[in-house]
């Protein structure tokens, strides 16, 4: 019950980071990861190592872990980097973290790099004045920011209650091309 609240939680925050004001156009727009261009074939990287998947999970999209990756962003410390290839083409990286120092390091590099967002409390202030609805059930539970560009979307989540997060930045026409594709597949 308590994975189902917390689930609950991270996908509430998440669309409230997709349609309201939390989200801001990238100062720069990467064009990738590193040194990694979006779209870029798994077949050219001799330094990716596959990761196991469920034998349920979309065989068009594969997670990989890059040997001798430097596991850190500005002074934050990262516990993991997996970069996923849709249909075998670089679309994303799915970047997890623990602890208030790293979470506040990262958010202050990112900000740095691409531009302050509308800080979380401030939403759920925004929330909370709403008429006719009581006070916000996520205050204080996760801190989420939202960065879109032409090539880019990224975003940062943090649960200080957990003191855990995520970072995920992926191609915006890869994403667009698989979100079609599945379409079309009926999935």
């Amino acid at each position: 019950m308590e994975k189902v609240k917390i689930l609950a939680i991270v996908f509430s925050i998440f669309l409230i980071g997709c349609f309201a004001s939390t989200r801001s156009k990238l100062r720069v727009d990467p064009d990738g990861f590193r040194d990694i261009k979006w779209g870029t074939e798994i077949s050219t990287l001799k330094d990716m190592e596959r990761m196991e998947q469920d034998q349920s999970s979309n065989k068009d999209l594969v997670w990989y872990t890059r040997k001798g990756d430097l596991l850190a962003i500005g002074k934050a410390r990262l516990e993991n980097i997996l970069y996923s290839f849709w249909m075998e083409n670089f679309e994303g990286v799915w970047i997890g973290f623990r602890g208030d120092e790293n979470f506040d390091a990262l958010k202050k590099e990112l900000f740095d790099r691409y531009g302050k967002v509308l800080e979380s409390e401030e939403l759920v202030k925004k929330m909370d004045e709403e008429p006719g609805k009581g006070p916000s059930s996520i205050r204080h539970a996760e801190e989420f920011y939202a960065w879109w560009g032409q090539n880019t979307e990224m975003t940062l989540s943090y649960s200080r209650d957990r003191h855990q997060g995520t970072l995920n930045i992926n191609s915006k026409r890869v994403s667009d091309d698989r979100r079609a594709y599945e379409k079309r597949k009926g999935k």
